[in-house]
């Protein structure tokens, strides 16, 4: 009877234990996933909306010097998603601007809008972005001092160790390893070791966080005043032509 009585407290010891490693180990991944699909989310934010957003202003301004000109005055690095190709051909130049409107009495005012309402819409998404990307941020430190709570919680040697005094034959010890040899116990350690997410941020892409356009409208229309005449009137015929 005492024997017996053993086991099922030996068992049920057993059992707590892996029910509260594995289920804190539970939400600690399910966390890591949630970030993970937050970072999926926040790439597809900067390849697809701020990086036509960019790609816009580009054709519309498409002198090299005059885009550089551009990024200094908004504080950009390099020249982020530039393609010569782009720049220059008339498809991609009508893709991008097909959902922009035309308005202004003169045909420099009209490009001159265009361009002021294209810089909107990247300050629109690159703070959107910038949100999100500190909410990644914030969620990366949450999960690193929850895996730092969970390794102080449960140290997985000293658990099989403890596990080590009660009964072997039970089948649950098997699943925590502590009936296991050293060697394999080790890489049980190993297999489960769970790794923070550390500093994304540096492997995840900056923007940075631009003047307001009525801040820089004197250098926006500078810009624009020295777009070519002939190219001023090409992106207007293009975005006019698809009106029809």
């Amino acid at each position: 009877m005492e024997q017996d009585i053993g086991k099922a407290l030996a068992y049920q010891i057993k059992r707590e234990i892996a029910e509260r490693y594995f289920g804190y180990r539970k939400i600690i991944e399910d966390d890591k996933l949630a970030l993970e699909g937050m970072i999926s989310d926040l790439r597809f934010l900067h390849e697809q909306k701020v990086g036509r957003d960019m790609a816009r202003i580009y054709v519309l301004l498409r002198n090299p010097d005059l885009i550089d000109e551009f990024l200094r005055l908004t504080g950009w690095e390099d020249r982020p998603f530039f393609d010569p190709y782009t720049v220059e051909s008339a498809t991609i130049t009508g893709q991008l601007l097909q959902d922009m409107e035309l308005h202004g009495w003169l045909a420099h005012n009209k490009f001159l809008n265009l361009l002021l309402d294209s810089y909107e819409r990247l300050c629109a998404d690159t703070s959107e972005y910038r949100e999100k990307l500190h909410a990644v941020l914030d969620e990366a430190q949450v999960i690193d001092e929850e895996i730092h709570q969970f390794k102080q919680k449960f140290v997985l040697e000293e658990i099989m160790s403890f596990l080590n005094t009660l009964d072997r034959r039970d089948e649950l010890a098997s699943v925590l390893g502590e009936d296991m040899p050293a060697g394999r116990q080790a890489d049980l350690s190993s297999r489960l070791e769970l790794i923070p997410v550390g500093d994304i941020e540096k492997l995840l892409p900056r923007v940075p966080d631009l003047p307001a356009s009525d801040k820089i409208r004197s250098g926006l229309k500078g810009l624009a005043d020295r777009v070519d005449k002939s190219h001023k009137e090409e992106v207007l015929k293009t975005v006019g032509i698809k009106r029809i």
